[in-house]
């Protein structure tokens, strides 16, 4: 949007400010839902616009990685009254299963504020990828709901080329069948994308 501009809607902020969240690196999942009502405010004041709304925005990006945030979300993760990540490694049913690697990769985006969207470095077999979404069920029964991770569940594979979601970002990458897993970590929802091989 030009300089001095604001939002004339909600909707249109949404969309704009996302649009920016993208542009800037920043997942919108890092940013609470009371703070970006806030920004979306912003966005559609006439005093404020657009200018303050990114402002915001950025705002919110340094403080997210700096080195206080990130050592208060490792307490977080340290504090983990489940231990979930030590369970999952020692569970003789998941330890020789992707799981434990899959919720470190996430534990450690969350501890470092990075992209909730992760993707998983090799292909599966739908047979295969059937088999680790019940072993991600499993996992999501040694989440109690009084630990920092919750709300597993996952996506059968689906083709996100024929579904119109196949670019990745705004880059050349095109993405075909893929899963997901998904669980939340202090309330912040990671996905991992699995590609499917057939």
């Amino acid at each position: 949007m030009p300089k001095g501009t604001y939002a004339k809607d909600a909707a249109e902020a949404e969309e704009d400010l996302a649009a920016y969240c993208e542009a800037s690196g920043l997942d919108r999942e890092w940013i609470g839902s009371d703070r970006w009502a806030t920004t979306v405010r912003i966005a559609c004041d006439r005093k404020y616009g657009y200018d303050e709304a990114y402002r915001t925005i950025d705002a919110d990006q340094v403080e997210l990685l700096t080195e206080a945030a990130r050592t208060k979300r490792k307490s977080t993760l340290d504090g983990d009254e489940d231990g979930l990540l030590s369970l999952v490694e020692q569970a003789e049913e998941l330890s020789k299963t992707l799981v434990p690697s899959i919720l470190q990769q996430c534990a450690d985006a969350y501890v470092g504020g990075r992209r909730v969207n992760l993707g998983l470095s090799k292909a599966m077999t739908s047979a295969k990828y059937a088999q680790l979404r019940k072993d991600w069920d499993v996992a999501g029964q040694y989440a109690t709901g009084d630990g920092v991770f919750t709300n597993f569940h996952s996506f059968p594979p689906q083709d996100k080329k024929k579904a119109g979601k196949g670019n990745v970002g705004a880059t050349l990458a095109v993405r075909g069948v893929q899963g997901n897993l998904l669980v939340e970590i202090a309330g912040r929802t990671f996905n991992m994308h699995v590609d499917i091989s057939d």
